[in-house]
């Protein structure tokens, strides 16, 4: 089953190659705007020059020129050069958002023990690693195929036909470690909207989408109550259990009991760690937000916190919600709605794209050093 491995393999590189173009290139047009703004005042500026000399109109002009000069400072100093933008901020973000992609391994981890899967930390950390990698494929059921494999494989050189229904020993427990990769994707996207509906009231966004925020923050609570939660995974187990062929229709063996496995505790443990995970990303938005000049300048302290996290927790939601690779455009439009209270549209535009970027590398070496590690180790 090498072509399996070799096509899944091409079809994440084309994913993350497409979306750094994408980013890229929207980095580019944003650049050549404000480029074009400052060619605008360079104009103006000649203008005002020539008519200089009248002695009417001499007051007026050397006003106008004073502030055409300081419009031209601005815009150059908020021109995304590499000399403008500060690399130390953008480390710090990368390092923030790479810490926060793990909290949600010990959810996974959790959840593996609690279905009874033999998996370990680190083997459940490279899973949940190296699924992000999936998620710039269309369809994003790469990321399921990803982590799956990872957690069932038993050997170096089949991890990822391990997901292949054609070794019926493994059914039962391919079965499981899908629910409980479900169970962590579930989780991380309730909590996300929980907390970016809670952080809106902080924002200067109209009262109608603030209450709209928080029953999106009610509504996201809600699936992952221990019986509602219970219900979802139930419903979707017999779902997958009677698309199987005939000779896997065992559902007692395909079937956990998520009455023990789901519970109050193991929820309230896994809202922790998706909490502190989307915290983490919203300090990365926010190094990411500092770290590119902004026109009009910055809120300080935790109104930039709260503000980042808000935008980057509802964007990556809606986005995940989309099922576009990514969260292409949905992400980017949700984000940049947030971010237009507090900075100029440029700004705005810009973190948003840097974000993407950093995001995606970030994502991409750890997925690497993952399936690395998953290369020399075993269950």
């Amino acid at each position: 089953m090498r072509w399996a491995k070799r096509i899944i393999a091409v079809l994440v590189v084309v994913g993350l190659v497409l979306a750094t173009k994408d980013a890229v290139q929207r980095w580019r047009a944003e650049v050549t705007t404000v480029q074009v703004r400052v060619e605008d005042i360079d104009q103006q500026l000649d203008s005002v020059s020539q008519g200089f000399g009248e002695a009417a109109s001499r007051e007026v002009s050397t006003g106008e020129r004073q502030r055409l000069i300081d419009e031209r400072i601005r815009l150059l100093g908020s021109l995304p050069t590499w000399q403008n933008v500060s690399f130390g901020s953008i480390i710090l973000a990368a390092m923030f958002y790479a810490v926060g992609l793990l909290p949600p391994a010990c959810v996974l981890h959790g959840a593996l023990r609690g279905f009874h899967v033999p998996c370990s930390l680190a083997r459940a950390t490279a899973a949940q690693l190296l699924g992000h990698a999936g998620k710039y494929v269309p369809g994003k059921a790469m990321v399921v195929v990803l982590r799956v494999s990872a957690i069932v494989s038993t050997s170096r050189t089949d991890s990822l036909p391990a997901v292949m229904p054609d070794v019926p020993s493994r059914q039962p427990l391919i079965g499981r470690a899908t629910t409980c990769v479900f169970f962590e994707t579930l989780l991380m996207m309730s909590v996300g909207g929980a907390l970016a509906g809670c952080l809106m009231w902080s924002t200067p966004l109209p009262q109608w989408v603030k209450w709209a925020a928080s029953l999106m923050a009610v509504g996201a609570c809600i699936p992952t109550l221990p019986p509602v939660m219970r219900r979802v995974i139930e419903l979707v187990s017999k779902r997958r259990a009677r698309s199987q062929s005939s000779d896997s229709t065992k559902p007692d063996a395909k079937l956990p009991d998520v009455s023990s496995a789901i519970t109050w505790p193991r929820l309230l443990s896994g809202w922790g760690w998706s909490l502190l995970s989307w915290c983490l990303i919203g300090l990365s938005f926010a190094c990411v937000m500092k770290a590119i000049p902004a026109y009009d300048g910055l809120p300080v302290g935790h109104e930039l916190l709260t503000v980042a996290t808000a935008a980057i927790s509802l964007g990556m939601v809606l986005g995940f919600a989309s099922l576009l690779p990514g969260g292409a455009g949905v992400r980017e439009w949700v984000t940049l709605v947030v971010l237009g209270t507090v900075t100029d549209p440029t700004h705005a535009l810009l973190c948003v794209i840097t974000a993407r970027i950093l995001f995606i590398v970030v994502e991409s070496v750890l997925a690497l050093v993952s399936h690395l590690y998953l290369r020399t180790v075993s269950v």
